[in-house]
C-alpha cells in the first residue's frame, strides 16, 4: 500500500532528525520539545515505537509496486525498525542525561545522515526495488 510508504519516509526523516545533534534542531524548536516528552513520558516512549514496529512491518509486507511480496522494500523497513529501536533505548527510564550526552554524538550524527540520504533516495525512487 502506498500509505505505508509516506509514512516510512516520514518516520525515518522525523527519527533521524531527533538524533542529530542538538546544533542541527535549533531551529526546529518542536523537535527538541518532542525530544524531552520522549525522555520524560514513558507512554510516548512506548507508542512511538510501536508505530515505528508497525510502519516498518507495513513496508516489508506491501512494498510499492514492483516490489517483491515478502521481501519488500527491506532497507527502509530497516531504517525505520533500528531507528525505533534506537530511540526506544536512548530515551529508556534507565539513561540519564549525562549518559546520553557522554554518547558518541559523531557516531549519532552519522547514523541521522545516513537515515537521512536512505529517506531521501526512498522518495526520489520509490519503485526502485531496495534489496
Amino acid at each position: 500500500m502506498i500509505q505505508f510508504y509516506f509514512l516510512s519516509i516520514a518516520y525515518i526523516v522525523f527519527s533521524a532528525l531527533i538524533i542529530l545533534p542538538e546544533k542541527w534542531k535549533r531551529t526546529l524548536s518542536f523537535l527538541i520539545l518532542f525530544r524531552s516528552r520522549l525522555r520524560e513520558v514513558r507512554r510516548s516512549r512506548w507508542l512511538y515505537f510501536l508505530s515505528g514496529f508497525l510502519i516498518g512491518l507495513g513496508t516489508l509486507l506491501f512494498p510499492v509496486a514492483p516490489g517483491p511480496r515478502i521481501i519488500g522494500d527491506f532497507i527502509p523497513a530497516f531504517f525505520v525498525f533500528f531507528l525505533s529501536l534506537m530511540i526506544f533505548f536512548i530515551f529508556s527510564d534507565k539513561r540519564e542525561d549525562a549518559y546520553i550526552e557522554s554518547l558518541r554524538t559523531e557516531r549519532f550524527e552519522r547514523i541521522g545522515k545516513i537515515s537521512l540520504a536512505a529517506a531521501f533516495i526512498h522518495f526520489l525512487f520509490p519503485f526502485l526495488v531496495l534489496v
